[in-house]
This record gives structure tokens, C-alpha cells and sequence, in this order.
């Protein structure tokens, strides 16, 4: 189900089952988003391309822990420590400015990508607080929204010409961002699934 950095930090190939804790932009109130996912889904070829389902459409901000490495105490203290964090957080606006290749993924690009690592950041900080060796992740990636994943290798050509033909149709789609959410992130063949553990709201001004 998509990531600031592609595959969720290029886990281990053939690693299935429970990944971790993440911090997650999250869309189910997104109507827009969904319809222009669809849209741009639809011409994909289901032999090459897992589609991602609209209700998982998601942005993943940084990872907090893998699967063992920290316990449910500790991930209270850093859900505690983000919520004082993102008191200062105000909310902002996501725009979709493009379909884009992602390593033979597909998805859209958004901006403001330095209001997106800003919040990142934010996150980084306060697990950190809590968890001084957090297996974060950096990405050289523009923040981006996964709309499908390659069922094999070799097919970041015909993700550049799908990007390529939906340049004349993408229209701008706006997103409120108004929380971030925790998650234990499981990663199935070709998708991903989540539980959310936390949300965190800005609500700064």
C-alpha cells in the first residue's frame, strides 16, 4: 500500500511479515486524491504493476523502529514526545504536481517537499528523544505517494512513459495535513499493510 523513500527504505529483498514502526501521512479524507489515483491507475497493465488500493494511498515520513527493536513503553514515550512536538506543528496543505518513476514504482510527487521534511524532522527529533539510535531513514527521493509497485525488475522504462503520457491530464489535487500517524507497517508481496498506533495532530498556528 507508498513512501518518501521507494519500497520503504529498500527493506531486504523477500522480507515479508511486521517491518516496524513508521511515522505516516495518511488520505482517507481525501476524495480527489482517490479519484485521480484511480484515474491514473486505470491504463496500468495488471501483469506489470500492483495497484494500490485508494484506501491505503499514504506518505511515509521516517521509521522509528524494526519489528523487536524497542517496546511498547518506549513507543509510548516517543508518541508522548511528538504530541509536545507537534503542538507547534501547524497544519498545511499537500498539493499532487506530478506522476513520477520511482525506481519502476509509480506515484505522485507532492509539494511543498521542504513543509513535508520540516514535519519529518520534527518526528525525527522527538524519537529520538526517546530512542537516541533510531533506525531512521534518509531519503534522496522527493516526498511522493505510491500509486503502484512493479511485480518484477525491469520496468522503470515503462514507468517513465506512463509518468510521461499523464503530464497533460494530472490536475493539482490539495490535501489538508492536519495529523501524523504512527503505524506498524507489515509489508505483503507487492504491498504494504498497516495498523495505526498513534495519531499525532498539529496544532500549532
Amino acid at each position: 500500500m507508498s513512501d518518501m523513500d521507494n519500497a520503504h527504505g529498500r527493506e531486504p529483498r523477500g522480507q515479508l511479515g511486521l517491518l516496524g514502526y513508521y511515522w505516516f501521512l495518511t488520505f482517507e479524507q481525501s476524495p480527489a486524491l482517490r479519484v485521480l489515483t484511480e484515474q491514473c491507475q486505470r491504463p496500468l497493465d495488471a501483469t506489470r504493476f500492483r495497484r494500490v488500493h485508494s484506501g491505503g494511498l499514504h506518505l511515509t515520513l521516517d521509521r522509528i523502529a524494526h519489528d523487536g527493536g524497542t517496546a511498547p513503553e518506549q513507543l509510548q514515550l516517543v508518541e508522548s514526545a511528538a504530541r509536545r512536538a507537534c503542538r507547534d506543528e501547524a497544519p498545511f496543505t499537500l498539493t499532487i504536481s506530478e506522476l513520477t518513476n520511482l525506481g519502476g514504482a509509480i506515484g505522485f510527487a507532492v509539494s511543498p517537499a521542504e513543509r513535508v521534511r520540516l514535519l519529518r524532522d520534527t518526528l525525527r527529533t522527538a524519537t529520538r528523544s526517546v530512542l537516541p539510535d533510531a533506525p531512521v531513514k534518509d531519503s534522496l527521493s522527493v516526498p511522493h505517494i505510491t500509486i503502484a509497485y512493479p511485480l518484477f525488475e525491469g520496468l522503470s522504462a515503462e514507468s517513465d512513459a506512463v509518468a510521461m503520457e499523464s503530464k497533460a491530464t494530472i490536475e493539482g489535487v490539495a490535501m489538508k495535513v492536519t495529523e501524523a500517524v504512527m503505524v506498524a507497517l507489515e509489508r505483503h508481496e507487492h504491498s504494504y499493510s498497516w495498523t495505526i498506533a498513534a495519531e499525532v495532530p498539529l496544532t500549532g498556528r
